[in-house]
């Protein structure tokens, strides 16, 4: 009866270990709520109201060239995300418009060569992502809610290399407050489940 015992409960724990491990390897994620590099690429004129915001015409040629590698970023702002344009200062403040941020990051071996989601909370009001220069995902009118939606991006294995991986945000503000307005918390980069 002991050695029943103990076998099943031998057993038992090797399945608990072994899942707690993979729980664990699920849970690895790295926080992206740190500062990140910004550039305004061009400023509009605060909209007064909802109906004349200013239309999104897609990534400009200079916020197409931004958000690729090998930008040299070290004279841009920085500014810790999440965080809204108004509370940057200066021209940000009082402004509409399309703006990059950029970090680069350490990717984590056991985020190595895995399909990962990013994680980077509501953006008022536009979005298009890239990692390692290939976008991965965007969010426009066409979906309900956007100002307030969650991005949640996949990155496939193929972008999930060993060493550094750089996500850039195109963000496009129409009107009233602009920027990465989500909680710190959902700003991560994790396995995909």
């Amino acid at each position: 009866m002991i050695r029943r015992f103990t076998l099943v409960l031998g057993v038992a724990l090797s399945l608990s270990l072994g899942q707690l491990g993979a729980v664990s390897l699920r849970a690895e994620e790295v926080s992206l709520a740190v500062a990140w590099k910004a550039k305004l690429i061009h400023a509009l004129p605060a909209a007064a109201s909802m109906e004349v915001a200013h239309p999104d015409n897609g990534l400009s040629p200079e916020a197409t060239a931004a958000v690729a590698l090998g930008v040299a970023d070290d004279t841009w702002d920085a500014h810790e995300l999440p965080g809204p344009f108004e509370g940057y200062g200066g021209e940000w403040a009082t402004t509409d418009g399309e703006a990059v941020f950029r970090v680069t990051i350490d990717l984590p071996a056991a985020l190595v060569d895995h399909d990962l989601e990013l994680c980077l909370g509501a953006i008022d009001d536009f979005d298009t992502t890239f990692v390692n220069g290939e976008a991965v995902g965007h969010t426009d009118k066409a979906v309900l809610g956007y100002w307030a939606v969650q991005r949640v991006y996949r990155v496939p294995a193929s972008l999930a290399k060993a060493g550094k991986m750089l996500i850039a945000v195109r963000v496009f503000d129409q009107f009233a407050g602009g920027g990465f307005t989500g909680p710190k918390e959902q700003m991560v980069l994790r396995l995909a489940h």
